[in-house]
């Protein structure tokens, strides 16, 4: 998976903070809502401790969030509602503002009480304002009303990503998840909007098709295509409704030189006698404003990654004729290991491009 986001997903960097606020957010309230029922002693002293040591972590997190999240876009979000979109945007800011402030508050809490806030016991943060007794009871008040407003605000945002997977069925949580959450959630979620059994069956031209991907070598676009592959089209374009299955035979890429298509079905590149196949298989269609988007994975040299292709469509009569593209990072596949492990030669971004014309089944 890439560090740095894409339009289509959310890359390393941004989900693994997403997550350590989440885990740390979660143990801050734990700690919270324990540390009060606890008897003065040292346990008490310690739950503080941890309290304020996670509060600190979670204010440097999420300034470091920002910092990434400006200076790389975000995935779009996914819907039409205006409405929708405006709120979510508002909805994050107002979290990112309790994340800062919630932190700050406690700390000029503790520094008017005259209490002291280290970091786990490693660094002690100076004190910024004298102690003051009203002080610190003002802040006091402040923090514990806006933990509540923070409470409001974690529920709202975990509801709404739940009413995207499981009501709107799209990728918008399953971008920011991974591994087995994924597994678990598009198991319990992936509901289509009709059974596969009616579904119309499509069947591909492969003489009207086309499969081709595009990368950079020492900084030249250089072009492919997969000649051997089978796609398996169920699709309902009123429902909107279907499933996805291509199947492409790894050792069959031609980039229009012997010598580089001999070495990228090498071990080090494709491994195509270990892995003759690549398959992209999706379990949910969904129309959007530009199209349609076919969710779910590509596997890969034995790694499964979860993808969404974007891909319009035009359907005259019993034809249909579909085009999408989508960027990929080479890495999560370990195409490109040894010394092509960096991007000095080859680039990471792979666009691969689908164009498919298909008839409907009698």
């Amino acid at each position: 998976m890439a560090i740095r986001n894409s339009p289509e997903r959310y890359g390393w960097a941004a989900r693994g903070l997403h997550w350590l606020t989440a885990l740390a957010v979660a143990a801050m309230f734990a700690i919270a809502w324990r540390m009060d029922a606890l008897p003065v002693g040292l346990a008490k002293l310690q739950a503080y401790g941890w309290h304020k040591s996670l509060g600190l972590t979670i204010l440097t997190v999420t300034v470091l969030r920002l910092l990434w999240r400006l200076a790389n876009p975000q995935p779009p979000f996914l819907g039409d509602s205006a409405w929708q979109r405006r709120a979510s945007t508002g909805a994050h800011w107002l979290l990112y503002a309790c994340l800062i402030a919630m932190p700050v508050l406690g700390w000029l809490m503790s520094a008017a009480a005259n209490t002291p806030v280290n970091l786990f016991g490693l660094v002690v943060l100076p004190n910024p304002i004298a102690p003051d007794r009203d002080l610190a009871q003002l802040f006091e008040r402040a923090h514990g009303t806006l933990a509540y407003g923070l409470l409001a605000l974690v529920a709202l945002h975990v509801a709404a990503a739940l009413k995207h997977h499981f009501r709107d069925r799209d990728a918008t949580l399953r971008r920011m998840l991974a591994g087995a959450f994924v597994l678990v959630l598009v198991g319990a979620g992936a509901v289509r909007a009709a059974p596969a059994e009616e579904l119309a069956p499509w069947h591909a031209d492969p003489t009207r098709s086309r499969i081709a991907f595009t990368f950079t070598q020492l900084g030249t676009p250089i072009e492919g295509v997969f000649r051997d592959y089978t796609v398996d089209i169920l699709f309902d374009p009123e429902g909107p409704a279907g499933e996805v299955r291509v199947v492409i035979e790894t050792a069959s890429l031609d980039t229009g030189d012997d010598d580089r298509d001999a070495q990228a079905r090498g071990t080090e590149f494709f491994a195509v006698d270990a892995f003759p196949e690549a398959v992209f298989e999706a379990r949910e269609i969904h129309g959007w404003s530009e199209g349609y988007r076919a969710v779910g994975s590509l596997t890969l040299k034995g790694r499964s990654e979860p993808l969404t292709l974007p891909f319009t469509l035009r359907i005259d009569g019993e034809t249909a004729h579909a085009e999408g593209s989508l960027v990929v990072s080479r890495h999560d596949f370990a195409i490109g290991t040894g010394e092509w492990a960096t991007n000095m030669a080859v680039g990471d971004e792979v666009t691969i491009s689908i164009s498919v014309t298909a008839t409907r089944a009698e």
